[in-house]
């Protein structure tokens, strides 16, 4: 009966140790997986911080164009505003010199 005990629990070990091996096997598969996505993650935010960086800087140099253009459109009204206030004034000039040219006129016409 002794014999037979011990074969029993040596029996035993094999099915354990090959059910042990298959699920150290499936345990190490599901690492395997899991490094591969971990590291496909890395570098996927590797990617995606070097888009962001671009993004960022393309940001930064819209934002200063858009910023050299308002101050240019400023300028622009300032420059117009001033062509107005010559044009009036050229106007006014021109009125004056008229008025000069017949003033002078008129005294050569009764001399």
């Amino acid at each position: 009966m002794s014999g037979k005990k011990e074969k029993a629990p040596a029996e035993e070990q094999v099915p354990a140790v090959a059910e042990l091996e298959q699920l150290l096997s499936a345990m190490e598969e599901r690492v395997a997986r899991l490094l591969s996505a971990v590291q496909g993650s890395a570098a996927e935010n590797g990617r995606l911080r070097a888009a962001l960086e671009e993004t960022a800087a393309e940001r930064d140099r819209l934002k200063a164009e858009l910023t050299d253009s308002r101050e240019g459109a400023v300028h622009v009204a300032e420059l117009n505003e001033r062509l107005s206030r010559m044009s009036v004034e050229r106007e006014e000039v021109r009125a004056r010199i008229e008025r000069l040219v017949k003033s002078l006129e008129e005294p050569a016409a009764e001399v």
